[in-house]
């Protein structure tokens, strides 16, 4: 079975989300499904024309990771960056629970975050 470390780094985000899961947002909104989570990576998409993410920091556990990382983005053709700390709980291959803990993001990604204590 592929490591937390190995299970996070994979690409193909939808594959590895169950039916139902928990996807905290920055400020606090939850997603509650594989395709609420597809859309909001969607509506973040469509406001940045490049994104990239920097893995300073690993921290493994049995079942999970927390990173230390920096989010490069452009948005209306400005370089940006935000530091972040995103943490993942693996059960059977499934992404099952995310929390990003994120320093503040640009006006246009924070905009289109789901609002705190509800799903989109």
């Amino acid at each position: 079975m592929p490591t937390p470390r190995e299970l996070t780094g994979r690409e193909a985000l939808r594959a590895l989300l169950p039916p139902q899961l928990e996807y905290v947002r920055p400020g606090g909104g939850t997603l509650r499904t594989a395709d609420e989570v597809i859309d909001q990576y969607e509506r973040e998409w469509a406001v940045m024309s490049s994104s990239r993410v920097e893995v300073r920091e690993l921290f493994e556990s049995d079942d999970g990771i927390v990173a230390e990382v920096t989010i490069g983005a452009t948005i209306n053709g400005r370089s940006r960056s935000v530091e972040a700390a995103p943490a993942h709980r693996w059960v059977a291959g499934r992404l099952i629970r995310n929390r990003l803990y994120a320093d503040p993001l640009p006006a246009e990604v924070w905009a289109v975050q789901p609002p705190a204590g509800t799903s989109r």
